[in-house]
């Protein structure tokens, strides 16, 4: 797999989970920024409508993400990488409420 087809197979998975609920996907960390070591995180903001539910949201993002964690830890290029993916709410994003999302915001990438 390229990274280019990860990211698109993470992104098409989350939207299958969170249907109408799913408002996008920010890359963000080293991965967004080009820097990644092959033991980088892929980072994953995970934008949601309506307050996020930490348990069920959690729950749905690791179910819907573990086959492609599998295709990493199986693959030779990229088994070192974890797939870290955190919901948030859409609005709190937009708005920068936290510095994490400011962060985000301007250095990440939608996927």
């Amino acid at each position: 797999m390229t990274r280019k087809e990860i990211l698109a197979e993470i992104r098409d998975r989350l939207q299958a989970a969170f249907g109408d609920r799913y408002r996008g996907a920010v890359l963000y960390g080293s991965e967004a920024r080009g820097e990644a070591r092959p033991d980088s995180d892929i980072d994953v903001l995970v934008l949601l409508e309506g307050p996020v539910k930490p348990v069920n949201d959690l729950t749905m993002i690791i179910d819907s993400l573990f086959p492609v964690q599998m295709k990493l830890v199986e693959s030779k290029e990229y088994s070192e990488k974890i797939i870290n993916a955190l919901p948030v709410d859409s609005y709190d994003y937009e708005n920068g409420v936290y510095g994490l999302y400011r962060n985000a915001k301007a250095g990440g990438v939608r996927l």
